[in-house]
């Protein structure tokens, strides 16, 4: 026969919760009891806040210096192929007037 306290449907959604990682004020203060332990804690998820910063900047700067490269290579490659850089027949000479004489 199953327990009365686990057919109440408020008890199953608190021990889901629990399972899905939830916790109560008192299960945090009873996890870090020292204050020691919870500026360690603090310490360490701002820290890792700062290097997911960090890193994501540093891989924005990477991917628009790529974008730029890229771009400059098919900007270089597109003008070399245009028409406007075949150079153009040499100049044609009117013959000289003849010489006043």
């Amino acid at each position: 026969m199953p327990e009365p306290e686990k057919e109440n449907q408020w008890s199953r959604l608190v021990d889901a919760a629990r399972d899905a990682g939830a916790t109560t004020r008192e299960e945090q203060h009873d996890a870090a009891p020292s204050t020691f332990i919870s500026r360690v804690i603090t310490l360490r998820k701002g820290l890792w806040k700062f290097a997911r910063t960090v890193l994501w900047r540093r891989w924005s700067l990477v991917a628009a210096l790529l974008a730029l490269l890229l771009y400059l290579t098919f900007f270089l490659i597109l003008r070399s192929t245009s028409p406007s850089s075949i150079p153009s027949p040499a100049p044609l000479f009117l013959p000289q007037p003849p010489d006043p004489e």
